[in-house]
């Protein structure tokens, strides 16, 4: 079991410039912090949007660059301000993540704007 106290290698797949292919990649996740849940990744969905950002279609992007922003699986770790979540459950993340849940658009209910 990893330490995600500290910052954690993991593997993906990974686009190294814009229009190539995804390749094996190794890179640093951060350390988990108090409203973080780590989860071991067992599904991830690539969609529309991750192929037009690896072709810069939408925009000069950032490489290398590691799609899919849909996953799901089993938590490993939680956060010391993590409530819902426990080690052992299911879990899965859509598109939509970190909002700051401040501005006018996450008090109206609609963070993903």
């Amino acid at each position: 079991m990893s330490d995600f106290s500290i910052p954690t290698e993991v593997k993906g797949y990974a686009a190294l410039g814009p229009h190539q292919s995804l390749v094996p990649y190794t890179f640093q996740r951060r350390a988990c912090g108090p409203k973080d849940v780590v989860i071991d990744i067992l599904f991830a969905g690539i969609c529309h949007s991750d192929i037009h950002q690896v072709r810069e279609e939408w925009g000069k992007g950032i490489f290398p660059m590691v799609p899919g922003h849909e996953i799901g699986g089993t938590v490993v770790a939680v956060g010391s301000e993590v409530k819902k979540f426990q080690i052992g459950d299911t879990a899965g993340v859509g598109c939509m993540i970190d909002s700051c849940r401040d501005c006018e658009s996450c008090r109206a209910g609609d963070e993903q704007y």
